[in-house]
């Protein structure tokens, strides 16, 4: 199954559930695409949550740059194998409906921070 079908199979399992990722505009309301905002806010968490999973440090080295607060070390960080076309593409069409997409980084700069696999999950150390 490819990401796409599984997002969208997990979008449909989970449209009723509040997200934990927020946005300033979080409108059910549809976006000239059909989508709202918080369902791009769903379908982007579900990207983050297939981008991040690992099983050893050396897999998490892939930087989504954008996501985070202008730093490399608060951007997300992905497994190499991760094909990020996707989550672009679906963040990029939400950025130009107006949607404002937080990843709830934690806007901290550290420069010593190196990427690590923690309880399955990429993020920076």
């Amino acid at each position: 199954m490819d990401t796409t079908t599984f997002t969208l199979i997990l979008l449909s399992m989970f449209s009723t559930c509040n997200n934990s990722s927020t946005s300033s505009n979080s409108s059910n309301n549809p976006t000239s695409t059909g989508f709202s905002c918080w369902d791009y806010e769903i379908m982007l968490d579900v990207e983050v949550k297939l981008a991040q999973e690992c099983t050893t440090d050396s897999e998490c080295q892939q930087v989504l740059t954008g996501t985070g607060c202008g730093c490399e070390t608060d951007d997300l960080i992905a497994n190499t194998s991760f094909d990020t076309s996707y989550f672009f593409d679906l963040y990029d069409e939400a950025l130009t409906q107006n949607c404002s997409i937080d990843f709830g980084t934690s806007c901290d700069c550290d420069a010593s921070a190196t990427p690590s696999c923690y309880a399955g999950s990429c993020r920076w150390d």
